[in-house]
């Protein structure tokens, strides 16, 4: 029996270690789970209390403003809108923008250089706007509006306070429509309808002969998508006229897009040669070769070049100068080494930011340095100019940042006042008086808004005449 009953009893001992076993196991593998789970559980809130660190403070103000921020003002405020600006303003880098969708619209139709309207650059003025440039073949030019001329109404509406993006809105319109405008043009006022057309504003080029020397001269006003076309149905057309000269006019360019210059550089540089680099914020250089096209050569070839002459324009003067011997006249060039993309937001505004910088086929970085040009020459400085409002008459013996622009002005027609530094000396009323006398305003040395503006459109009429344009006289004289 004992035998029989001494083996249930071992039976029963080792069925209790078993329990045991699996009992400690069970608690060790629940405990792991547990220091496993919380681990986890720790972790996560920890990588989630860092993303949200990371980007709560933006948010929390936002939303706070945006929820009980009480508006005491009349006008409407876009808070998302401004905090993207404010955003991208913070940058440091003033090529980076935000736009509206209408915004963007607007800048884009810039730089292709392209719309309907009647085909005039200008600035604003207290009184309405003042020409500065009348481009070819628009309607403006066949209305005979000319530059220096003052637009003070459109469609009988005074424009005088308006900004040019207000002016702009009254002024543009659909294409065959028509619209009024009343013009002062020296002492004369004078109504005129002008019926809007397509303007094409980024190339103009024509055959031009000065002192004996016929050259082909192309006018590039931006870089917009058809630029490469256009330019190259001018090279051909000089090319059937055997014209020996080329002169492509940079000057005021402030860029456009990049692609718009390779075509250009495409037409004048040898298959497979760099014609510029480009490095972005992540990987190596990356060097763009010439195409396989057509080639245009010339004897003799210049471009023409100022300090707003940026960007695309750079990468096009700056390869043809090293690649092919183009001479460059002028100022020294912006000095813009970066590239910009866009990028369409959910709302439809758009996000404008550099993306990387471009060097030359040598892989010179010109930002803030610009080109050199071969022959340095400087034009008559406008800079100090002043378009500001003369709100109270300005008379001998005060000084005034407007009296200052004014010297300068006078200066730049031939009147001496024998001093530029804003102090109305009786040197300063005696030129005064010669400039009223001869533009028939009031001759009391008294400068006022009358003078200020007839002053402004003397000056633009003057530096708009070839003749007065020393860079372009340069250019004259070293062609061959």
């Amino acid at each position: 029996m004992e035998d029989f009953i001494q083996p249930k009893q071992k039976k029963i001992v080792k069925k209790n270690h078993f329990k045991e076993t699996v009992f400690i196991v069970l608690m060790i593998i629940c405990l792991g789970i547990g220091f496993i789970s919380g681990y986890i559980i720790r972790k996560t809130n920890i990588d989630t209390n860092n993303r949200e660190s990371n980007t709560s403070v933006l948010d929390e103000a936002y939303e706070i403003l945006n929820e009980y921020w009480y508006n005491p003002n009349d006008n409407k405020v876009d808070i998302e809108g401004n905090s993207i600006a404010a955003l991208v303003n913070s940058l440091g880098d003033i090529h980076s923008s935000y736009f509206t969708f209408e915004q963007s619209v607007a800048f884009n139709q810039s730089v292709e250089g392209n719309f309907d309207g009647i085909g005039v650059a200008y600035t604003a003025l207290n009184n309405g706007i003042i020409i500065t440039k009348v481009y070819q073949n628009s309607p403006a030019t066949q209305s005979g509006i000319q530059v220096g001329d003052i637009i003070t109404n459109v469609d009988g509406s005074n424009i005088a306070g308006k900004s040019s993006d207000e002016v702009k809105e009254l002024v543009r319109g659909q294409a065959g429509t028509s619209v009024k405008l009343r013009i002062l043009r020296n002492d004369e006022t004078f109504d005129i309808d002008v019926k809007r057309g397509s303007v094409e504003t980024a190339v103009n080029g024509e055959i031009r002969e000065e002192n004996g020397k016929k050259f082909g001269y192309i006018e590039i006003s931006t870089f917009s998508t058809t630029t490469g076309e256009e330019v190259e149905d001018f090279l051909q057309s000089f090319v059937d006229e055997q014209i020996s000269n080329l002169v492509i006019d940079l000057r005021g360019n402030g860029g456009g897009y990049l692609v718009a210059a390779n075509d250009v550089l495409n037409l004048f540089i040898d298959e497979g040669k760099t014609i510029y680099q480009m490095k972005e914020k992540s990987g190596a250089v990356q060097k763009t070769k010439a195409s396989d096209c057509k080639k245009y050569s010339f004897a003799n070839n210049y471009i023409l070049v100022d300090g707003q002459t940026a960007s695309a324009s750079e990468v096009v003067a700056g390869a043809l100068q090293e690649l092919c011997n183009f001479k460059l006249v002028g100022s020294q060039t912006y000095g813009k080494g970066t590239a910009q993309t866009q990028k369409q937001l959910s709302d439809g505004s758009v996000l404008k930011y550099t993306y990387a910088r471009w060097m030359l086929p040598s892989g010179t970085w010109i930002n803030r340095k610009g080109l050199t040009p071969d022959y340095l020459v400087e034009n008559i400085d406008v800079s100090d100019i002043s378009t500001i409002a003369v709100d109270k008459d300005l008379k001998y013996d005060c000084v005034d940042e407007r009296v200052l622009a004014m010297q300068k002005s006078l200066k730049i027609l031939g009147y001496d006042c024998k001093r530029e530094d804003g102090y109305f000396s009786s040197d300063t009323v005696e030129a005064l008086k010669q400039f009223e006398s001869a533009n028939n305003l009031n001759v009391d040395g008294i400068y006022n808004d009358n003078d200020k503006n007839m002053l402004i459109s003397k000056v633009i009429i003057y530096i708009n005449d070839l003749s007065n344009d020393y860079q372009y006289k340069k250019l004259i004289a070293i062609m061959k």
